[in-house]
């Protein structure tokens, strides 16, 4: 074998007590003396000791692997439970469950037991194994499972290329991120590829070595195993105890019930051990080796060490049936027994699998020949000699240890200076075969210390791609390498600029702005000065400070001269900071003025913010035809043009526009129109999508779509500051459906979060609106009009009350009546009037009358705003003004159409389910002398078929249609985990737990009576 290259005549240092020529191993028990190895180890030995071996196929990725399909010694209970789990999915059933036990306690046997098992049972199964050295390599273990990693050879089908490019994540690159946050459009992609394969036939994902896993992976295989009862999915993974990673530990350990199993592997039971000994050696074992046995604590791994080690030192013989070992002996240490095989490994076998060892678990033949620079077919008798001595197992192209403590003997024994340079190779023969960055960055981060000369040029050149893909693997190799580049090199500066894009993408604001000025006062002549601008702009903005990021603009505007491209852009920029901070004047001069300026230039970027600034003034003072033209010429500027996620917020913006002037159809077309772009930029536009959503849903009266949204928009707002606006709009929801103590628990957990982020400033009102309702729900609505009244003086933050604050002008006014305060509710009601006649849309319209009849006590008005309420489809305040109009006629003698305008109000309040809102309006009706009349029958139900909302009777035909939870969504316009969580409410209304019977109930439902 050619001897390594650089590493001079030295053996690298063996795990195992080096054999001195002519020299054999010392031997393990007792004085036995070794006699000739060969014939035991060429034999052809098991995954595990307790393993009958029986060929089977299992798909990693696309690629058919052959793997073993044993019968396990002392697992029947466990290998029963998961074949019943895997015929359940099977049916449509989805299940998960997880392996826990200490290494070679046999879970990979289980979990391989279990795959053929699901393979049998009409699954297809895909296999994943979690890899030590790419646990900091976001989605490594699920990408590898999906197949859309870079292991499967040729093109991808369409379902995994779609997922492959959110992975690579180039359309978020130099966006704001969140700490230790997960890419969340990259996790629902995943899950969207999960589910539209569950949609070809039910599906089986084995993950081995969870303990190694990623955390992006974890939080994919959270989501799925959250949503596995609506899939033909049968999920199942094996961990040791440790290491312990904490989204791991709660995958496998903090979601049971329902479809989810955790298996403790423990020892094996002492009946089982004999039969495992007399599988192995094919006799029953005598009473010293039974003694012997008992020693490796029911350990299979341990066990198969064992009973090996006696074989090839002769010191088990036969008396009849009976194998008995020659001498009483303690049980050698299990890393010893490793050492112990391969002991018999020749030289040239041992430096391929210590070279395999420090690569990682699952390093290609051609990895590992460049690695050592010899052409992979030398390597093939190696492969095989190890493979024979039961080192290696046979999977395909990939070298892979049959247990990872075999691959720990050797890599621990391997000095850390060869172990550096092994990675380097490592990381230079995946460059020169175009491998993906992460993947060079994973050796990069093992090597110390770290080779200047090729990671230098090596991260200059893939910082962008790797801070795309993997910020925080990008972020610690940059500044690995600013450490060691000379700050002469002409590649320094744009290591730093690098670097800050790599803080900022990695969520690190305020360190992105630290870094950026550094690197700003640094004197250099490389241009770069205007970049490191934009970035302080941008992350001060995003992390909720405008007034930094307008001050670092003005840096650049007051400069003399004509104004260059990115002045003006900053100029546009100071707009925007301008309208955050509330002043209002001051944005709108600065919007037109970088208006005039973007025009002259033609730049579409700086155009965009003057717009989007502009028509953010305007409608907050007059909303109307000029401020939505405004904001319809930013939303007619394309990303071709423009940043994506700079049109992505111009949409939402248009749309929440839409929304306040009751043009619900064009609302709801701009919302599906920007699903696809909110998912796949993720960041704050996915939370903020969500919110709108459910806005839009809560105003038409579809409490359960809101709630479906606000779930769905949950988890991204928490990371990215938009979760208070949310859970306080689903509080609001539970207040009105009379479940105070749900509204409680909301109204906590949103005033405990910590949302600084700029955008979630203009929804804080979501959050007074529901702790002034939660006030009248306790019986203190003094306390609700000082909250209201203060806000709307004083303002929300930097936002002006009486503008921002305008829609809640009849709550102000009945609350103001009610304490006895007339010129106030006076003042309120001339705001109402004011934007009414604005905009002369329906809802401000509703509003304005409301307040004029509660002022005059005029019943007709208040039924005038009820009819503008019914135009604007905002039946809660439709159902308010008929209650204050029916308290009106009751007080003016006319008890019979009271009780009729409180007939229709009570109907509107129970299709809403507005509990709360009715009992307060009988309440308030009854103190006037109206009572109900006759009732006729209502759908209060909250289970079976009745209890099905509209949007969830639609989602169950496309359920019996066969259609996947991303097809529907495509169908519907909303997205995958809103339509999931639609469906999992839908199981539960019906008592029903899985698609296929909710698709059998529909069908039957749907079939003609005497088919039924």
């Amino acid at each position: 074998m050619k001897p390594w290259p650089n590493c001079g005549n030295a053996v690298i240092t063996t795990c195992c007590r080096e054999r001195a020529a002519g020299q054999r191993p010392l031997p393990l028990v007792g004085q036995l003396t070794l006699l000739d190895p060969t014939p035991l180890h060429r034999r052809s030995v098991p995954a595990q000791s307790c393993l009958v071996q029986q060929a089977d196929g299992i798909t990693t990725g696309e690629t058919a692997v052959q793997f073993l399909g044993p019968r396990l010694v002392g697992r029947d209970a466990e290998t029963a439970m998961l074949t019943t789990l895997a015929l359940r999915a099977a049916r449509g059933s989805g299940q998960a469950a997880f392996i826990a036990g200490e290494a070679g306690a046999g879970k990979t046997a289980l979990l391989r037991r279990a795959a053929a098992d699901a393979e049998g049972a009409g699954l297809q199964a895909l296999w994943g194994s979690a890899r030590e050295l790419e646990a900091h390599r976001p989605f490594a273990v699920v990408s590898a499972c999906l197949g859309i990693d870079e292991g499967p050879e040729g093109p991808m089908d369409p379902l995994r290329a779609r997922a492959a490019e959110v992975l690579l994540g180039q359309a978020r690159y130099g966006l704001p991120g969140t700490p230790g946050g997960a890419d969340f459009p990259t996790v629902e992609a995943m899950c969207v590829l999960v589910e539209e394969i569950c949609a070809q036939g039910p599906v089986a994902l084995f993950l081995d070595d969870l303990q190694w896993a990623d955390r992006a992976s974890a939080l994919v295989l959270q989501r799925l195993v959250q949503s596995v009862a609506q899939l033909p999915l049968l999920i199942i993974g094996a961990l040791r105890p440790v290491p312990r990673v904490v989204e791991v530990d709660v995958l496998a350990h903090g979601l049971r019930g329902g479809n989810r199993t955790v298996l403790q592997l423990g020892p094996l039971a002492s009946s089982a051990v004999p039969l495992l000994v007399a599988d192995t050696i094919g006799h029953e074992p005598g009473p010293r080796l039974l003694r012997l046995c008992e020693g490796a604590a029911g350990n299979p791994l341990y066990l198969e060490e064992l009973i090996a080690a006696l074989q090839r030192e002769e010191a088990i013989t036969l008396h009849g049936a009976v194998a008995e070992v020659t001498a009483d002996c303690p049980v050698p240490a299990i890393d010893t027994l490793i050492t112990h095989r391969l002991a018999y490994l020749r030289d040239e076998v041992l430096q391929v699998l210590r070279a395999a060892s420090v690569l990682g678990a699952g390093c290609t033949l051609h990895d590992l020949g460049a690695v050592l620079e010899v052409p992979a077919h030398v390597l093939l008798a190696s492969i095989a000699d190890a493979q024979a001595a039961g080192i290696l197992t046979p999977d395909g192209p990939l070298v892979v240890f049959r247990h990872d403590l075999v691959r720990q003997a050797l890599h621990d024994a391997v000095p850390s200076s060869v172990r550096s340079l092994l990675h380097i190779r490592a990381a230079q023969a995946l460059t020169r075969a175009g491998a993906a960055p992460e993947r060079v960055a994973g050796h990069l981060l093992e090597a110390a210390p770290p080779d200047g000369e090729f990671l230098v040029p090596w991260i200059t050149g893939s910082a962008a791609q790797l801070t795309a893909r993997a910020p925080g693997l990008a972020l610690r190799l940059l500044g690995t390498a600013l450490e060691i580049a000379d700050p002469a090199d002409p590649r320094y500066e744009q290591l730093r600029l690098h670097h800050v894009v790599a803080q900022l993408s990695s969520g690190l604001l305020t360190e992105a702005e630290e870094s950026a000025r550094i690197a700003m006062a640094r004197p250099t002549d490389s241009g770069l000065a205007d970049l490191f601008r934009w970035i302080i702009v941008q992350a001060a903005f995003a992390r909720g400070r405008p007034d930094i990021a307008l001050a670092e603009t003005r840096l650049t505007c007051g400069t003399a001269g004509p104004p260059t491209l990115d002045a003006v852009r900053l100029r546009a920029f100071a707009s925007v900071c301008l309208f955050a901070l509330g002043r209002l004047p001051e944005a709108g001069a600065a919007a037109a003025s970088a208006r005039r300026a973007a025009a002259e230039l033609g730049d579409a970027t700086a155009l965009a913010h003057a717009l989007q600034v502009l028509a953010a003034k305007h409608f907050l003072e007059a909303p109307g035809l000029e401020a939505l033209e405004l904001a319809r010429q930013a939303s007619r500027l394309t990303p071709e043009t423009i940043h994506p996620a700079q049109w992505l917020g111009l949409q939402l913006a248009l749309a929440n526009c839409y929304m306040e002037l009751d043009l619900t159809p064009d609302a709801e077309r701009t919302l599906a129109s920007v699903r696809p772009s909110a998912e796949h930029l993720g960041g704050v536009f996915l939370p903020w999508y969500h919110l709108s959503c459910a806005l839009l849903a809560f105003h038409a009266g579809r409490w359960e779509d809101a709630i479906a949204e606000v779930d769905a928009g949950l988890d991204p707002g928490v990371h990215f500051a938009m979760s208070r606006a949310l859970r306080a709009l689903a509080g609001a929801i539970a207040v009105h459906q009379g479940r105070r103590d749900d509204a409680e628990t909301h109204m906590s957990q949103a005033e405990a979060a910590q949302d600084s982020g700029t955008v979630s400033w203009f929804y804080e009102y979501v959050l007074l609106c529901t702790q002034a309702l939660l006030d009248e729900a306790q019986g203190h609505p003094e306390r609700a009009f000082r909250r209201l009244a203060h806000s709307f003086d004083a303002g929300i933050g930097h936002l002006p009350g009486q503008l921002i604050l305008s829609f809640l002008t009849p709550d102000l006014v009945r609350l103001a009546l009610d304490q006895g305060d007339s010129p106030a509710a006076r003042r309120y009601a001339q705001a109402a009037r004011s934007r009414a006649g604005h905009s002369s849309a329906p809802y401000h319209l509703g509003d304005a009358c409301r307040c004029e009849g509660l002022i005059a006590q005029d019943p007709e008005l208040l039924l005038e705003a009820a009819r503008h309420y019914s135009e604007a489809t905002r039946p809660l305040n439709q159902a308010h003004a008929l209650t204050d109009a029916a308290e009106l006629h009751a007080i003016r003698g006319r008890p019979s159409d009271g009780r009729a305008h409180l007939e229709r109000a009570l109907a509107i309040y129970a299709g809403l389910g507005a509990v709360w809102d009715a009992a307060r309006a009988t309440a308030r009706l009854r103190a006037v002398s109206v009572s109900r009349g006759n009732r006729g029958p209502r759908n209060t139900a909250r289970l079976g078929w009745e209890a099905l909302t509209s949007t969830e009777r639609i989602i169950a035909g496309h359920v019996a249609a066969g259609h996947s939870n991303p097809e529907t969504a495509a169908r519907m316009c909303i997205s995958r985990r809103t339509v999931s969580t639609h469906v999992s409410n839908i199981l539960r209304k019906l008592g029903l737990t899985s698609r296929v019977e909710l698709a059998t109930e529909v069908i039957r439902r749907n079939s003609p009576p005497e088919h039924q």
